[in-house]
C-alpha cells in the first residue's frame, strides 16, 4: 500500500491490525483514527512532521504501535497522561481516541508540529486533551506540570537513561513511564539506574502487520525525586 491506497483498504488494514493486537473500537473511534492517519500523511507532503509518509505506514507504525500501550495504562476515569515529543500525535492521540476518559497533554517543541496537533484535535472533535509547545527540560519545572501525571509516554525520545532523567519529574508519585523501545537492542540499564527506579521490559510479540516491540515500564523509587531536582529554566 502506498500513496494510492483507498479508504476501504486503509480501513481494512486498521481492522486487521486492531484484531491482531486485541483492541475493539467503535465506529466513531475508527473514523477518528482513519481521519488522523489521512491528515498526518497529507501534512507530511508539505511539512516535515513525521517520517511516516504514507497513510498505511501511519496506521501501522503510528496508530497501531501506539495502541499497543493500552494494556499498560491504569484503569479509572481521571487518568492523566503526558505524551512527550508527541510529533504527529503518537502515542497520545490514538490512546485518547481509544480511551476517551484519559486526560491527555501533548508536549511538543516544534511550532509546525504543535500547529498540526492543534489542528488534528479540533478536526477529530476531541475533548480533555491539550497541547503544550515547549521543551520538556523547561516545562517540567512548571509547578502545574511537575509531578502531575499518572502516565508519561514517549517513543524515540532519547536513549533510555536520558529519557528517564528527562521524564521522571513529570510523574505523580505512583505514576509510570511507558517508553516504546522497538525490538530491544540497548544494553541493560546500569545498576545505578535500577537502584533509583523499578524498570521492567515488557515484550510485545510481533504480528503479521507489526514487528516485536519492547515497552520499558519505569516507576519511581523513593530516592528518585531527589535525584532529579528542577533544572534551571533557560
Amino acid at each position: 500500500m502506498g500513496a494510492g491506497v483507498s479508504g476501504s483498504a486503509l480501513r481494512a488494514l486498521l481492522a486487521q491490525g486492531l484484531a491482531e493486537i486485541g483492541v475493539s473500537l467503535g465506529e466513531k473511534a475508527i473514523r477518528q483514527l482513519l481521519t488522523h492517519a489521512a491528515e498526518v500523511a497529507r501534512w507530511t507532503q508539505r511539512v516535515n512532521i513525521t517520517g511516516f509518509r504514507e497513510p498505511d505506514q501511519v496506521v501501522r507504525e503510528g496508530i497501531l504501535r501506539s495502541l499497543r500501550l493500552l494494556p499498560f495504562l491504569p484503569e479509572g476515569d481521571r487518568v492523566g497522561l503526558a505524551d512527550v515529543g508527541s510529533g504527529a500525535g503518537f502515542p497520545g492521540i490514538p490512546l485518547k481516541v481509544a480511551r476517551p476518559d484519559l486526560r491527555v497533554t501533548l508536549i511538543e517543541a516544534s511550532r509546525r508540529r504543535t500547529s498540526f496537533l492543534l489542528h488534528s484535535i479540533r478536526l477529530l472533535g476531541l475533548d480533555g486533551i491539550v497541547c503544550l509547545r515547549g521543551r520538556v527540560e523547561v516545562l517540567r519545572n512548571d509547578p502545574t506540570i511537575r509531578g502531575a501525571f499518572d502516565v508519561v509516554a514517549a517513543r524515540a525520545l532519547a536513549p533510555l537513561p536520558e529519557a528517564i532523567a528527562l521524564l521522571i519529574p513529570l510523574l505523580a508519585p505512583s505514576g509510570s513511564l511507558l517508553l516504546l523501545q522497538g525490538k530491544r537492542k540497548e544494553s541493560p540499564p546500569s545498576v545505578v539506574l535500577h537502584r533509583m527506579h523499578d524498570i521492567e521490559f515488557k515484550t510485545v510479540p510481533g504480528t503479521p502487520l507489526l514487528p516485536e516491540d519492547t515497552v520499558a515500564v519505569v516507576k519511581m523509587l523513593d530516592v528518585s525525586r531527589e535525584t532529579y531536582p528542577a533544572s534551571p529554566a533557560s
